[in-house]
């Protein structure tokens, strides 16, 4: 079970809904090379998501994010209760899981209308 401290819980307007999804993102731009970059999507809403990569991307970045491998959710379930499987979102914040090999980085972002 995910803990969120009391300082998250006044900021969070909307509920996380925990998942293990495979995505694909670039940043979103007119000029130059970018590889895709994999990684995972640990937790969404129907604002934003906290994901993990092997890159990170600084505050403000708008990414295009693609989800690879939908998870399983009842088809009962609210729209809030889905991930977007392709969007536009930018990063709010980053920081470094840690020491571990390979570096990993977690990023919150919002998704863009």
């Amino acid at each position: 079970m995910e803990t969120t401290s009391k300082k998250e819980e006044t900021r969070r307007t909307t509920l996380r809904n925990l998942t293990q999804a495979h995505i694909v993102c670039k940043p979103y731009t007119s000029g130059g090379v970018f590889r895709k970059v994999e990684g995972v999507m640990r937790n969404f809403s129907r604002n934003g998501s906290y994901i993990e990569t092997s890159q990170p991307f600084k505050s403000g970045t708008i990414l295009i994010l693609r989800m690879e491998q939908y998870p399983r959710v009842a088809a009962s379930a609210d729209s809030d209760q889905w991930p977007r499987s392709f969007c536009l979102a930018e990063v709010k914040w980053q920081q470094s899981m840690g020491d571990k090999e390979p570096v990993r980085y977690g990023m919150g972002v919002r998704y863009l209308d």
